[in-house]
């Protein structure tokens, strides 16, 4: 009888109610390492940011635009000076400036296992306007360093 009755509850269940308190987790990656190499080999060499006019894109109409995008609306900015993998002027990446807006943005399109991640799958053209790389494109290796730092 307990089973028919769980059974019928689970039966008529659809969706899960998260409560007031939903939270999604923080997840952390290495900041350094995106502003020496996530931000400017993948952000702004496949231009993320302006968009690609050769390739069809509107003036403004990608990632700067915040109005033109659903998601990771990202700020244009100078390029952060390196060394290897490590900011040199630590001045260009205070709170609330372009550079950490971007890493913040980024971050929740992002996750450990890559392959899953949004800031993968969209820009190899599954749900995006166009494909922006291919799934066999080296900048995919800078995002799997990333998921792991």
């Amino acid at each position: 009888m307990l089973a028919a009755l769980l059974l019928l509850g689970a039966a008529g269940c659809t969706t899960v109610d998260p409560g007031p308190n939903f939270v999604v987790p923080d997840e952390q990656f290495d900041a350094d390492f995106f502003f020496c190499r996530v931000e400017p080999e993948l952000l702004m060499a496949k231009r993320c940011g302006p968009g690609d006019p050769a390739a069809g894109d509107a003036a403004n109409g990608c990632h700067f635009n915040p109005s033109a995008v659903s998601g990771m609306a990202i700020r244009d900015h100078e390029p952060i000076p390196c060394e290897g993998d490590r900011p040199t002027n630590r001045a260009l990446l205070n709170p609330g400036g372009a550079a950490q807006g971007n890493l913040q943005a980024v971050t929740l399109v992002m996750s450990r296992d890559v392959l899953t991640a949004p800031l993968y799958v969209r820009p190899t053209g599954q749900n995006h306007p166009r494909a922006i790389f291919p799934r066999e494109d080296p900048i995919v290796e800078v995002l799997r360093e990333w998921a792991q730092r």
